[in-house]
């Protein structure tokens, strides 16, 4: 039986196609190009200017316009007499893993996409922190690796960062605040007491009505204004004993003067 001559040829050109949409594919995957590296645009490192020891330095990175990356390796180099590590203050862009290791002066920060997460594009930021532990001028540099998917790698470093580190002031401490001196109270003038009165004398029965200063000498008890002898010490019986003796005395001298005659 005869082929209808339509079919026939249908037949012989199907092994033509297939032959020619493999060759085409083959040729297509050939012609396309190897995944490109990691890149970005730019790249910045700042930090925190000026500080006083003791106080915390922020350290920020940025790269702008990445594509392709997939993992970035940050190395921070700085002096470890004027700065330090502070634990716990790193960040970076969400969805990935980070891990940090550090050294004597230096700090090395790894970023990761996790599983099948699209590798990273746009401007990225990361940041970690430091603390001036001294005074004096510290610079902050920084190497950068950028990694693809493919683990395909870029190199890049940003201009580094100066921290000015000021000592911290010492106030001066206080003398004692000398006490003030206390003011004496004005001393009131003596006041001198008006004379008093001389108590006038309780007048005595047969007296004068004075009463003579006691322990007075020679006084005589019983002396009367019409008695003034008494106040002398002779009494009445005193001047007659005297007469007494004086005629006595008178005698005597008369009888002696007859005698003589």
């Amino acid at each position: 039986m005869l082929e209808h001559p339509l079919k026939a040829r249908s037949r012989r050109r199907t092994p033509i196609l297939v032959a020619c949409g493999l060759s085409l594919g083959l040729t297509v995957l050939a012609a396309s190009p190897a995944s490109a590296e990691p890149t970005v645009t730019s790249t910045t490192l700042t930090a925190t200017p000026s500080v006083t020891v003791g106080d915390a330095v922020t350290v920020d990175l940025g790269l702008a316009g990445a594509t392709g990356v997939y993992a970035y390796e940050v190395t921070l180099t700085f002096d470890p007499e004027l700065l330090t590590y502070a634990p716990g203050t790193e960040t970076g862009p969400a969805g990935g893993f980070d891990t940090i290791k550090t050294g004597d002066g230096t700090l090395t920060l790894v970023h990761s996409r996790l599983g099948t997460s699209p590798s990273l594009t746009g401007d990225l930021t990361a940041a970690v922190g430091l603390t001036a532990v001294d005074d004096g001028d510290a610079t902050v540099s920084a190497a950068v690796t950028l990694v693809d998917s493919d683990g395909t790698s870029t190199q890049t470093s940003p201009a580094p960062a100066a921290v000015e580190i000021a000592a911290v002031a010492v106030e001066p401490t206080p003398g004692p605040t000398p006490e003030p001196t206390p003011t004496p109270d004005p001393t009131a003038a003596p006041t001198t007491p008006a004379p008093s009165a001389t108590p006038e004398a309780t007048p005595t029965p047969g007296g004068t009505g004075s009463t003579p200063p006691s322990g007075g000498a020679g006084t005589v008890p019983g002396a009367t204004p019409d008695n003034p002898l008494a106040s002398t010490g002779f009494g009445a019986a005193t001047l007659v004993l005297v007469a007494a003796a004086a005629t006595a005395a008178g005698v005597v001298l008369r009888r002696r003067s007859a005698g003589a005659r």
